[in-house]
């Protein structure tokens, strides 16, 4: 069974068509889904027959009720407290450019997590970030913890452009140094964010996979290969694309796939992923 713990948020994602202007109106087209890629990558996961846990915080109401029944119509087993107020992240989409606003709400004050939680886990996801700031930092350290103790391997995401400038790259590398993780997961631009060259491994990490437009490299110290990403006819919705990416290649990686055919099986269910509204391989953002 994968483990993964950190987010579980309303997505709410606004196009803005023709751009906005200070005391305008402006015409948009909105689509609400699920947030956090702890909770994505278990949700994809059971998609696509895999087993997942997933260990996090909503808040104690509706929106928080709705985002734990999603997961458990698609099969994920939720350990999952119920306290504070349900975070939300706002996508604009404009022009091109995407702007985040983020207020994970109640997913960042997990404080602590059973250790029962590994029971069964052979692999645990983690995204970077949830590393980065307590509480969820010292829940989420106890489970690391005692994944290390009992050999279970853990893969990371890194952190993005504007995590990196807040925390520092600094911080990143010694966690990293400390985890020692199986496979370290970015973005070109969140990489090269952490002063890294193009093709330089994460100090401590057994893989770092870097994740581009146009292909994916997989960094170990036996070699560098390149992989080229198989996109859909058409591209209906990137939302949740890299938690594809990563629930594709921990389910080839758990059957016993080097990390480079990891990576093919991981570009396919990203495909999957940017073929549909939301993140999700199957239906619609709220279709189990």
């Amino acid at each position: 069974m994968l483990l993964t713990i950190g987010d579980l948020v309303e997505e709410l994602v606004v196009e803005l068509p023709d751009g906005m202007r200070r005391g305008h109106l402006a015409e948009a087209r909105t689509l609400r889904v699920r947030g956090g890629s702890a909770a994505n990558v278990a949700a994809i996961t059971c998609e696509r027959g895999g087993s997942a846990r997933f260990v996090g915080q909503v808040g104690a109401d509706a929106l928080g009720n709705s985002l734990v029944a999603d997961l458990q119509r698609r099969g994920v087993d939720t350990q999952v407290i119920a306290h504070g107020v349900t975070g939300v992240t706002v996508n604009l989409l404009q022009q091109g450019y995407r702007t985040t606003l983020v207020d994970r709400g109640a997913s960042s004050t997990l404080a602590a997590a059973d250790a029962e939680v590994l029971v069964g886990a052979v692999q645990l996801f983690v995204p970077g970030r949830s590393l980065m700031s307590d509480p969820l930092a010292t829940a989420v350290e106890g489970i690391v913890t005692g994944a290390m103790e009992r050999r279970v391997p853990i893969t990371l995401t890194g952190l993005s452009s504007d995590e990196a400038a807040d925390y520092g790259p600094a911080a990143f590398a010694e966690m990293v140094t400390a985890v020692q993780p199986d496979t370290v997961i970015f973005t070109r631009r969140d990489h090269a964010r952490l002063g890294l060259e193009p093709d330089q491994l994460v100090e401590g990490s057994g893989c770092t996979i870097v994740i581009g437009p146009e292909r994916t490299t997989v960094i170990t110290a036996e070699g560098i290969h390149r992989r080229e990403p198989s996109l859909p006819a058409t591209v209906v919705d990137r939302t949740g694309a890299t938690d594809g990416f990563v629930a594709g290649y921990l389910m080839s990686r758990r059957a016993g796939a080097a990390p480079t055919a990891a990576v093919d099986a991981a570009h396919r269910v990203m495909s999957l992923v940017m073929a549909r509204m939301g993140p999700t391989t199957r239906g619609g953002p709220f279709e189990a």
